[in-house]
């Protein structure tokens, strides 16, 4: 015990000693600087010109953001460019083979935006946590796929973080939740920041392509809704374009009630999209992707919009 106190006692004296000499380097440093003008003079100058660089990348920024935004309000409609990397990351060669076999979307883009495709995947999977439930391990097709689908759905924009996923949670097949004291085929969960998923169904909604169901990009819409709906990124541009191209395509609905009864009557949309707002948006976008050319048939002004929205201009949109 003695011995111990006395490590302690030498352990926080040392401590002290070394902060008391920081203390008197950091007086004698002031001390010469007030006795050398041109050293004062030189760290004067050298203070301003990085006052100055900062103040320009400040305002740089600024007058990007403002031109940004009324390009898109009134000219282009979407971001000025959407890719800007330092450094271009790629997928090991496995991974990329199951994107070519197994992701249809990635096979429509041409060389060089497959190549920041794969890139964007890259960034998703060194961010995002994958956790196999009930037995499942996790494989190199779990992240891929997963990964592909949530990219697949913000390739149309700069910024294609989604902000409140840190988790991927797999499960063999449907689930139950206690919190509703049910099953689930997936669910988003935005307090645990994880999307949830029954691997069987997310591999149903790939296999068959054009029912309008797709579970990934069902929830995967969802954690991008609930993001963009956050204070801290609602003026950003992404944000931007998502939630006012979904209010235009309410107000269109709302003010056309021609088109709402079509739609009510349409078996186009599966009754689940008129739950809520949430649903509504996600039943959409489900069936934008699955099925364009029927979509752009029979909803052609939504279908617009739609694309508008998320900024889609890719081959079979």
């Amino acid at each position: 015990m003695e011995s111990e106190a006395n490590l302690r006692l030498c352990y926080y004296g040392t401590r002290v000693c070394f902060k008391i000499k920081l203390i008197y380097m950091l007086l004698e440093v002031e001390t010469k600087l007030e006795e050398n003008p041109v050293v004062i003079e030189y760290v004067t100058n050298i203070g301003i010109i990085l006052l100055a660089i900062f103040i320009t990348i400040i305002s740089l920024i600024w007058c990007f953001k403002l031109i940004e935004s009324i390009y898109i309000d009134y000219i282009g409609g979407k971001p000025l460019f959407r890719h800007f990397y330092f450094r271009v990351r790629d997928l090991k060669s496995n991974q990329k083979r199951i994107l070519e076999s197994q992701f249809k979307f990635y096979n429509t883009l041409g060389i060089k935006e497959r190549r920041y495709f794969r890139h964007r995947v890259h960034k998703f999977l060194s961010i995002t946590e994958f956790v196999g439930k009930e037995g499942v391990i996790i494989t190199d097709q779990h992240r891929v796929l997963v990964a592909a689908t949530a990219i697949m759905l913000t390739f149309g924009y700069r910024d294609y973080a989604i902000r409140l996923v840190d988790k991927i949670l797999v499960y063999p097949a449907s689930f139950y939740s206690n919190l509703d004291k049910t099953y689930h085929k997936g669910h988003f969960n935005p307090g645990f920041r994880a999307v949830i998923f029954s691997w069987e169904d997310f591999l149903i909604g790939y296999k068959i392509e054009d029912d309008n169901l797709n579970l990934g990009i069902h929830e995967f819409i969802h954690a991008l809704h609930l993001s963009y709906l956050k204070a801290e990124y609602k003026n950003e541009v992404t944000a931007y374009l998502f939630l006012s191209g979904l209010e235009a395509v309410v107000d269109y609905i709302n003010s056309n009630e021609v088109c709402k009864n079509k739609i009510r009557n349409s078996d186009y949309f599966r009754e689940y999209a008129f739950e809520n707002d949430f649903e509504f948006v996600a039943v959409l976008i489900e069936s934008f992707i699955e099925t364009p050319s029927e979509f752009k048939t029979q909803f052609p002004e939504i279908y617009n919009k739609v694309k508008q929205m998320l900024n889609f201009n890719f081959k079979g949109y």
